[in-house]
Formats: C-alpha cells, structure tokens, sequence
C-alpha cells in the first residue's frame, strides 16, 4: 500500500511537532486561570487511554488508513459517509491552524499585511512538503524540533529571575470545576487532534512500536507545553495572561538579562511558525488522502494543490476579528466530540465484535 517508510523516531517528532502546533502560538481555555498547569496534567493523563484505543484501532488493521478501516469496519456506503466527515474535519483543521497562525503573524509583526499573503506562503511550503512525501516532512521535523525544545528550556531557563511565584497561588482556589472544563478543552485541542496520525501509521517501519510512540508522543508534547505554560503563568500572572491573544510571544519579550540578551520573541515567533507549518502540512496532506479515497484518485499528491487554495481561502473566512478566533474555541470543543471520541471509540468496539468476519483484520 505504501511506497515509503518513516523510522520510529522520525514519526515521534511528527507527532509532538503537530501537538506543539498552534498550540504555543495561541492561549487556551483561562477558565482555570492560575491551575492551568494543572488542567494541562488530567488532559495528558485522559488523553493516554485515548490514544491507547487509536493505538488498538490501528493494530488491528496494520498497514491501513482510518479510512481504509472505515471502509472495512462500516462498508462501502457508510464508510464512505464517514471518510466525508472525516476528510471535512481535516480540511477544516488545516484552515483553522493556517488562520491562527496569519492571526498571530499580522498582530505581531505585520499589522499592515494582508493575511492571505502570509497563507500564500504557508500553502506553497504545505504542498512542496507533501510532493515531496511524508518521509521527508518526518525528517524535516526530526532536524527542527531539537531547536523547538531548546528554545522552549532556554526562554524558561532565562525567565527565572522574572518568575513571581505567587502568579501560582492559590493552588484550586476556584475549585476543580474550571480546572476539568479547561482539562476538557486542552483535551480536544492539541491531544485529541492526533486522531488524524491514523491516517499515517501505515507508514510506520515498526507497526509494533505503534503505541509506545503515540504515547510515548503524547506525553513529551504535554511536558513541552507544561513547561511553556508554567513559564508564561509565572511572567505574565493571571487575569493579565488572560487578555493576551498571544502568551508566550509576549511572556518572551519580558525576558531582558542585563539588556545584553533580549528582543528573543523574535527567534521564539520563527519557531513557533515553523511548528505551525507542520500541523498545516499534515492537515492537508490527511485531507489529500481523503479525496482520493472518495473519489477513487490514484494519485492523491494531485488534488493537494486545490485543496490547499481552498484551504486558504476557508482560512480568511472563518473570522472577522482576532477575537471571533478565540470565541470559537468555546464552540471547537464541542465539534470535535464525533470525530476525535464517538467514531473512534465506536470503530474500535465494532470491529472486535465483527473482528472474525471483517476482511483483514488479524
């Protein structure tokens, strides 16, 4: 079925590199304010027997798509229905993270450029990275997130001097209610996304390894994020933190040693962007794979090019404002609930029941 290979540690750092995504550019649901962190911690923790079902879903068929599977699982009709919806919810992913990531770009640095130049930019690089296959865009991460890390560490090394421990305090004041609702929200955006990798684990070298690297995955994303939220809460204290757009460029700032090292939001933004492009590229790239299933295309890297100018064009038109953005992770959390929980889950427990009967499944 597939014509290239990607070695374990190639594929990891795919993962954490789409998890870290957006998600270091733009501040998340603030219902837990100062137990952000701790939100952070059960989101993790949830997201593990989660991904322990993709994981199973994906061993049961090895060396097949989601949407293979669904094919199998469902039949041709709903099955197809299926890979409809899910090829709509990438598509949909894809505009969003190009949107967040043009937002954050004209807010912070070119207030006078339209978006849809900077999203120009993104969806050339997206469609040269899938032309150029997914084993290149592994590598491509594999060479860049250890920059991604040490800068992560670096900035929350620097920021030391500046931390106020009391931004912290008091652990739980507003009791557990906002601190689950936030777990919740932090669940489906980043960790819960990762349901497109099902899409690409047949490209894995060691099927075996299937669930030690999603988990595995799951968990150094989350600390990285931890760190970057730790570090953005002990700089910029809560309810400040909660009326940035974009945390962690301006907690960055702050960070001045002695005048002789500062201005590092800049380094800090080039990475973020580059974080950003990948989830974009895996985006399209699940979104390709999934037009070509509907449409019976032999080649999906051809209906790549389209597709991402209408991504492009979906990205401009999903907001009028900043704000509209961000309002709409309030309703995100929601929309995912079918395609990140319910039709995984369910697959799963279908195809163990008709596991006998089902073509393909060992």
């Amino acid at each position: 079925m597939k014509t290239e290979n990607i070695s374990n540690s190639q594929f990891k750092s795919l993962i954490i590199m789409f998890i870290l995504g957006t998600s270091l550019l733009i501040s998340g649901d603030s219902q837990a304010m100062e137990d952000t962190w701790i939100s952070l911690l059960i989101a993790m923790l949830i997201a593990i027997p989660l991904v322990f079902i993709y994981c199973k879903l994906i061993l049961l068929f090895p060396g097949t798509t989601l949407f293979d599977i669904l094919l199998k699982v469902y039949g041709k009709l709903l099955g197809k229905l299926f890979i409809i919806f899910y090829t709509l919810y990438f598509f949909h992913l894809g505009a969003i993270d190009i949107r967040n990531t043009t937002e954050y770009i004209q807010v912070v640095s070119f207030p006078e450029t339209p978006q849809y130049v900077t999203a120009i930019f993104i969806g050339i690089l997206s469609i040269y990275a899938i032309n150029l296959g997914l084993s290149i865009l592994s590598t491509w991460t594999k060479l860049t997130l250890p920059i991604i890390i040490a800068m992560i560490f670096t900035t929350f090394i620097l920021a030391i001097p500046k931390f106020n421990i009391s931004y912290i305090k008091p652990i739980l004041y507003n009791g557990w209610k906002p601190v689950i609702n936030s777990a919740y929200s932090l669940l489906t955006f980043p960790f819960a996304e990762t349901v497109i990798f099902i899409v690409f684990f047949g490209y894995l070298n060691n099927k075996k390894d299937t669930t030690k690297i999603y988990i595995s995955s799951i968990l150094i994303g989350g600390f990285l994020l931890l760190i970057a939220a730790l570090r953005n809460i002990l700089l910029l204290g809560f309810p400040n933190l909660s009326k940035i757009y974009f945390p962690s460029h301006y907690a960055t700032s702050l960070i001045n040693i002695h005048g002789f090292i500062q201005r590092i939001e800049i380094i800090i933004s080039i990475n973020l962007i580059l974080a950003s492009f990948t989830k974009v590229a895996v985006c399209l790239y699940a979104s390709s794979i999934g037009v070509s299933k509907i449409f019976n295309f032999r080649n999906f890297k051809k209906t790549s090019i389209l597709l991402c100018i209408l991504m492009i064009i979906l990205s401009l038109l999903l907001y009028k404002s900043t704000m509209g953005m961000f309002e709409f992770i309030n309703i995100y959390k929601y929309y995912v609930i079918p395609f990140q929980f319910v039709i995984p889950i369910l697959t799963f427990i279908i195809a163990k029941i008709r596991r006998k009967s089902i073509q393909g499944i060992e």
